[in-house]
Formats: structure tokens, sequence, C-alpha cells
């Protein structure tokens, strides 16, 4: 398509700025014909405001039409300039304005431009409504094409090729009066999402317009809240609802040693002694219930050698997790030779070395919902149980996760939302029925220097088993960077410290890191490999019912 097709209404030379003055890798200059060309006019529908910045122009040139934004506008400084602006000749004074050349028209849509340049004495012209939003349809670099069981493209009943459909209206646009960009899901998370912004910017907001849209739309998402915010913003046909330790509860026949070791947070080196009474007090706890017995089991003066002897041969891992604390105190033996045999005796030493772990323990245990969590009753509902439902089944019902109850200290957060995403990880066996998993204020869940966690493997290897992440974090640089760098969309909310943007500086364009402090609430920097540039958009709050409102003083 030629540039006179785009106007055919209003003539081109209405638009015109000026031409191509210098060409670099990164960006172009433009030499406007005069000051003049920079006034605000408006033309039938059009609105043109070319003295400010953040505006499109396309670029006619030999090589086809390119399209791009306005970063930089700037007139020089002299005597003889100052002279004209006070005199008003603004026909003598010179501007230039800087480009960010974006895309180049190939067929009926803007795609990436590639190692094609625009060119010295190429002219520019502000773009019209009709070019903006050819590029507004153009904005996603991937079509997404639908496919049959034999890998061919489906067709409609009319014969046209089944795209994938986009979340319609998936926000609006910042720059744009009443415009609004829709998005196919693929754009968003084919390299996962991640939400991020101080409190108070809008961040929860954007995360449940984007839940609203997925699960308006059909898709399928686990939903883990680590503060109950969501509860109540989605109804029972929607998604089924759990809560941890409430109506969903885990076996403590499900879990290993590492699983309550990383619990109760006794995973360090500098730890590995209080590690290794925790493991032989669940142990003997595990004995106790292979032969029946509902009390703890008491050591002192047992033969070692027999005892040892039987516990090693318990296969189960079931226990009751209420007699811990009592068990932890009876592992205080060491083993002594009494006429020839070795039996275990109890020492004090070893006693006040456990107390740390006692107090410890005891601090998890006395959360009643924590504690009425673990269960060895197989009637109640098992969260695995809840987790296979959704993995296998066929139809588009979300799961939501309400892990507040059993959130209360980072370790046990992590330790929990690192089980279910291992175990979601293991059993999910192909990429049908593809899902998106989302953990909100992910940052609480996951160390900064982890790189084996659940999380970190799903976002390496979790989308060829179609799980999708889409996380939210206050600070990018509490999240690993292993993780951050598998990432590729991010929605951006204001960021305000130079660590925190410095985190993300990789992923955005340099022209945008600047105006991220500036961002108000609800507004955002979307920007995706998926995405012919960083945008800028408005969230609007969904009308779902979100419990997060900041109490007045």
């Amino acid at each position: 398509m030629k540039i006179d097709e785009f106007y055919n209404e209003i003539d081109k030379s209405n638009f015109y700025l000026g031409m191509i003055s210098a060409v670099f890798r990164e960006n172009s200059y433009v030499q406007v014909e005069n000051l003049s060309l920079l006034n605000h006019r408006k033309l039938r529908l059009e609105q043109l405001i070319p003295n400010t910045i953040n505006y499109f122009v396309v670029i006619d040139s030999v090589q086809g039409l390119f399209i791009g934004e306005i970063y930089q506008a700037k007139v020089n400084s002299s005597d003889s300039v100052h002279d004209d602006l006070y005199m008003g000749n603004k026909e003598s004074i010179y501007p230039e304005i800087a480009i960010d050349v974006i895309g180049i028209l190939d067929g009926d849509k803007f795609k990436l431009a590639g190692f094609k340049t625009v060119g010295i004495t190429d002219k520019v012209y502000i773009a019209n409504q009709k070019l903006v939003r050819k590029y507004l349809k153009s904005i996603e670099v991937n079509d997404y094409p639908i496919m049959d069981e034999n890998g061919k493209q489906k067709r409609d009943d009319d014969g046209k090729k089944m795209y994938q459909n986009a979340l319609f209206n998936f926000a609006q646009l910042s720059n744009f009066e009443s415009e609004f960009i829709s998005l196919k899901p693929n754009t968003l998370f084919d390299r996962h999402l991640m939400t991020i912004g101080t409190t108070n910017s809008g961040k929860s907001t954007s995360a449940l317009s984007i839940l609203d849209k997925l699960v308006l739309s059909g898709k399928k998402v686990l939903i883990i809240d680590p503060t109950g915010e969501y509860k109540n913003a989605f109804n029972d046909t929607e998604a089924t609802k759990i809560t941890l330790g409430k109506n969903a509860f885990l076996s403590t026949g499900n879990v290993d040693d590492s699983f309550w070791i990383n619990f109760f947070d006794v995973s360090s080196s500098e730890e590995s002694g209080k590690a290794a009474v925790l493991s032989d007090a669940i142990s003997s706890l595990r004995y106790q219930n292979s032969i029946g017995d509902k009390s703890a089991l008491v050591k002192d003066g047992a033969k070692a050698s027999d005892l040892l002897f039987q516990i090693d041969a318990v296969t189960s891992n079931r226990f009751d997790i209420s007699l811990l604390i009592e068990q932890i105190k009876n592992e205080a033996v060491k083993q002594v030779q009494e006429s020839g045999i070795y039996k275990f005796k109890r020492d004090g030493n070893l006693y006040n070395a456990s107390i740390w772990l006692i107090q410890k323990v005891s601090y998890f245990l006395k959360l009643s919902l924590i504690n009425d969590f673990f269960t060895m009753d197989d009637s109640k509902t098992n969260l695995f149980s809840e987790l296979d439902s959704f993995i296998s089944s066929t139809n588009v019902k979300s799961l939501y996760i309400d892990s507040s109850t059993i959130s209360k200290t980072n370790s046990a957060g992590q330790t929990i939302i690192d089980l279910i995403a291992q175990y979601i990880l293991e059993n999910k066996n192909s990429a049908d029925d593809s899902f998106v998993l989302f953990v909100d204020e992910v940052h609480r869940f996951i160390d900064k220097s982890s790189e084996d966690s659940a999380l970190v493997t799903i976002a390496r290897e979790g989308r060829k088993k179609g799980i999708f992440l889409f996380l939210t974090t206050q600070n990018p640089k509490d999240v690993p960077d292993v993780l951050l760098g598998q990432v590729g969309t991010l929605i951006i909310h204001r960021l305000t410290h130079f660590e925190e943007l410095r985190a993300i500086q990789n992923q955005v364009q340099p022209n945008t890191l600047s105006q991220i402090r500036k961002l108000n609430q609800g507004e955002a920097i979307l920007t995706s490999i998926n995405l012919l540039q960083d945008i800028h958009v408005r969230f609007e709050k969904s009308g779902r019912s979100h419990d997060n409102d900041t109490p007045l003083m």
C-alpha cells in the first residue's frame, strides 16, 4: 500500500513535518521544515499536537512505509533562534525531532523492520487515525494459528483460516482517547507474564482485570492467592474454590523429609544438626503410625540396633504432626553401651541443643490452621486430588486456592507453593488443556538466590507442557534473575527506586525507562517480545469483587 491510500480524505500535505536528516541503527532524526509545522491544529476529526512527543509518524521511503514514534523534540539554542522566537518568526526556526522507528508496512500490517531503515531526505508525516489504527492492529508480532490434530490450520465455515481469539478490550491505550487494545493470550503468556509495581500503583487491579478476561474467554487458570484478596472475585461456576486448612488438606504421607526441612526453615548448612533431629523425629513418628501407636516414641532405654532397624523398615511417610514437638524432645538421646549392648540414653546437653528447634516448630504448629492443614484423615478433601481434577479436566473451570491460612511465614508459604508447582509440573504430561498458573506476590514464595525452585523450573520447561506463568511482585529485584530472565512480557506500574528500575532495564526500551517513575495509578508500560514496541496502557477495574482497599487512618 502507498501512503496516499491512507490520506484519501485529508491531503497528506496537512500532516507534513519535514525530512529525515540523520539515520542511526537505534533511531533517526527529522529536520522540520519550520517551527510553524509544529503548531496545534484540528483537521475534521484529526487532533494534531506535534509540538510535543509520544505521537506517531510515518516515513515515506523507497524501502517502504515506516511507522515510528517521536520521543524527543528540540530547537537549537542560539541568539538568532532566541530573537526569532521572541519576534514570532516561526518560519526561520528549524526544529529537530527524534524518531524511534517501530516497523515497516508489509502487506496488510506493520512488521518489525529488521535490517531495513529509513533514508536521508525521506519525507515524514504525522500519522492520521487510519494509520494509527493500522498500527494498533499490527502491534502483535505473531498471529497464533489454530491447528487441528493433523497439524493443519483450521478453517471456519466460510473457509477462512482460524487464529487464536484475542482478549477483547484488554486495556485502554493511554495516548488515545477511548481507544482500547485487544491482545491474544499467547502474546501475553507464551513466554510468561509478570506484573510489577509498588503498593497502590494499580498492580492488583491490572492482575484482576487480566484474570477476568481469561476466565470470561474460557481459559483455565490456577490461582494461588496468599492474602485472600481474590476470594470473592469468581463465582462457583467459574472456579472451584478451596482454602488450605479449611476445606482442602494435605496428608503427611504425601510429602518427604525435604519438604518438612524447608517448611520448618532448617534447610541452611548452619542448621544441618537441627534438620537431622527433625528428620529423626519424623521417622520415629512414622514408625509409631506403622504399628498403630498414637503416642510419641520413647527411645530412652530402648535397644538402639533393634529400634533403628524397625524405624528404617517403615515405607509410609504418614505420621501424626501433632506429636512432633513431643517427639523432638524424645530424640534427645545418645547411644550408651551397657553390658555389651548399645541402648539409647537420655542426654541433657542434646535436649538443650534442641530447645531452639522445639520453639520453632511450636511457633508453626500453634497456628491451628497450619496444624489442621496436615492430616491423617483420608476422608478429608486432599489438595493433590483437587490438583489432579483440575489438571486432567477437559472443561474450562478454573481452580482458586486461598493459601492465606498457611502463608503466615515465608518458609511455610514458599514450601507449600513450591510443592504445588512441583506437583503440577510432574503430573501434567502434555500441552493439551493448557492453563495459566497465577501466583500473587511471588516474591514471598521464592528466594532471590533460588535457581532450583519449582517455579523456576516451570518458567524454563512449563510451556512445552502447556503451563504458563502469571506472576505479580512489588519489587523486581526480589525475584531471582533466572526467573525474571524467562519472562517475556512485563506489565510495569510505577517504580521509583533506582535499583528497581535497574532490575528491569534490559526488558524495556531505553526511551521507556524514564517514564516509569511518572506513571499514575492504574497506568502501566506493557513490554513484550511479542509486541512491535512498548505501549502505554491503563487498566480499568473489572467490576469483580476485590478485597484490597487501603483503609483510611
